[in-house]
C-alpha cells in the first residue's frame, strides 16, 4: 500500500469541535484560489482549549474545478459520531483502523453521486455551506490534515499566512476532499469529509463532500 507523503508535521486525523465564527469566502488575489472559512474550538473535556481554523478549497483555478455534494439527512452507522471525542484525534491511514475515510474502499455513499457530478463555482458551493453555517453555530466533524503554524512550515501555507496576516489561529484542519483519484492506488485511506450536526430531534447530521474535478479522470 502507498500513501501520500503529507507535508511537514502535516497529520492526518479528524477534528470534532464547535463552529464559534463563519467567516465565509476567502479569495486569494495572489494565488486565485478561494477558500471557505470556519472558526471553531475544540470545548470538550481538554483543560486547554484550542482554536482551529477551518479551511475548505472551493476553487483552485479560474474556473469552476470543484465538485461538492451534501446529503442530508447522512445516515451511515460505520461512523460512530457520538463517540467522536471533541478534539483533534491523529489517525493512521490504513485498512486496520476503522476510522480512516476510503471512499472507494470503504464507501459511506454512493461516490458516484460526487465524481459524476458537475464541478460547481465558488459562489455554488458558499451557498450550499452558508444553509447549515452562517446562522447556526453548530458542532462540526471534519476529516483530513491539521496544520499547526507553531512548527515549520512552508511560508506561503494558506492558513499560515491567514494567521499571521489576519491574526487567526495558527491551527487549522485543510485539504477537506477526497484524496485519491479514481482509477489508482495510491493516497488511499486518507480521505477528507465535512459533517454538521444538527440539534434537532432526530439528531441527524449532514455530510459534505469535496473533490477536484481532475481526481475523477480515470487513466487509460
Amino acid at each position: 500500500m502507498t500513501s501520500v507523503n503529507f507535508a511537514k508535521v502535516k497529520i492526518y486525523g479528524i477534528l470534532r469541535a464547535r463552529v464559534i465564527a463563519d467567516n465565509g469566502e476567502d479569495h486569494s488575489d495572489k494565488t486565485d484560489e478561494n477558500h471557505y472559512n470556519l472558526l471553531s474550538i475544540d470545548d470538550g473535556q481538554s483543560e486547554i482549549l484550542e482554536q482551529y481554523e477551518i479551511n475548505i478549497d472551493i476553487q483552485s483555478l479560474q474556473f469552476a474545478n470543484v465538485k461538492c455534494i451534501s446529503i442530508d439527512p447522512f445516515i451511515n452507522s460505520s461512523i460512530p459520531f457520538s463517540n467522536i471525542p471533541i478534539v483533534f484525534t491523529p489517525l493512521p491511514f490504513d485498512d486496520v483502523d476503522a476510522s480512516p475515510l476510503d471512499f472507494i474502499r470503504r464507501p459511506i455513499f454512493d461516490i458516484n453521486l460526487l465524481t459524476k457530478s458537475e464541478a460547481l463555482t465558488a459562489d455554488q458551493i458558499a451557498a450550499k455551506l452558508d444553509i447549515y453555517l452562517k446562522q447556526d453555530k453548530p458542532n462540526v466533524i471534519v476529516f483530513r490534515t491539521k496544520y499547526d503554524g507553531k512548527h515549520s512550515l512552508e511560508n506561503n501555507h494558506y492558513g499560515i499566512k491567514r494567521a499571521i496576516n489576519e491574526n487567526k489561529p495558527s491551527r487549522g484542519i485543510d485539504d477537506i476532499h477526497m484524496n485519491q483519484i479514481i482509477g489508482k492506488d495510491d493516497h488511499i485511506y486518507q480521505d477528507g469529509a465535512l459533517f454538521i450536526e444538527k440539534e434537532n430531534e432526530d439528531n441527524t447530521d449532514v455530510a459534505f463532500f469535496f473533490c477536484f474535478h481532475s481526481q475523477c479522470k480515470t487513466e487509460t
